[in-house]
């Protein structure tokens, strides 16, 4: 009896010992990946290592992603928008002409964020609603800062950071990347590039009486919007979060003060 008794006690043991080490490595297997918003400066040029945590309105969940942004990438860019010929007839379509040239430099220096965003929609099976709001919260989800033309020490920044001495008072979609110093324009413009770049139908608008643009999209909504060719383009304010599509702030809500500075060519 005593050898059957130290028999069972000995695998009452072991099991204890297997249960334990079996729930180590489920704990490990299942533990949470840590995702905030934050960058590093990983060399002496100054390349940097991001990451950016963000969500999204009716979504349970966040979601991360991770980039790098080389210097002198940002900076040949930056020198691009100098370049540009600008249309003078009137006041969209002298920022539809900066902003289409700052969309075509830009194409392959954005790829890679094309290619993350739509894996991380194609890995949460979203519909192409659901990608359109993942690009715009993960702009939407950056700070705003503005973007002079004049030094900032010379203007009322209303304490929010602000970056000086830019040509057009303008970043280019990669500068604002790499940067992540963004105003209306910078983000609309790198919206603008994202989701023309996954095939959907964006437009940039902009206000003279405002100061201000803004992004325009055609999808399957109500609300605020523009009609163009017979299509509905619906407002999506990109300054700041928890904005949805179809909703203008109200000190900026006077439909007839926006106009058609970019479409897309279908």
């Amino acid at each position: 009896m005593k050898g059957v008794f130290r028999f069972l006690v000995f695998v009452v043991i072991v099991y204890v010992i297997l249960t334990a080490v079996i729930g180590l490595f489920k704990v490990d297997d299942y533990s949470p990946v840590v995702c905030v918003d934050r960058f590093e400066v990983i060399n002496e040029e100054n390349d940097r290592w991001h990451q950016r945590e963000w969500d999204f309105l009716n979504y349970s969940q966040s979601f991360c992603a991770s980039y790098e942004s080389v210097e002198s990438v940002s900076l040949a860019s930056g020198k691009n928008r100098n370049k540009i010929i600008y249309e003078l007839d009137s006041y969209e379509n002298l920022w539809g002409s900066v902003y289409h040239a700052l969309v075509e430099d830009s194409r392959m220096e954005i790829s890679f964020l094309v290619d993350s965003l739509q894996q991380i929609a194609l890995d949460q099976q979203l519909r192409r609603p659901e990608l359109a709001e993942l690009v715009v919260t993960f702009v939407q989800d950056i700070p705003y800062s503005y973007v002079r033309v004049e030094d900032c020490a010379e203007a009322n920044n209303q304490g929010k950071p602000c970056v000086g001495n830019i040509a057009l008072g303008l970043l280019s979609p990669y500068e604002f990347l790499h940067s992540l110093y963004g105003d209306c324009d910078t983000r609309a413009v790198l919206i603008y590039s994202l989701l023309e770049a996954m095939a959907f139908d964006p437009m940039i608008v902009v206000s003279n009486e405002y100061a201000h643009a803004m992004l325009a999209l055609n999808l399957p909504a109500s609300g605020d919007h523009l009609t163009f060719q017979g299509k509905n383009y619906y407002f999506w304010e990109t300054t700041a979060k928890g904005w949805p599509l179809g909703i203008l702030p109200p000190n900026t809500n006077n439909v007839n003060y926006w106009k058609i500075a970019l479409v897309n060519k279908l």
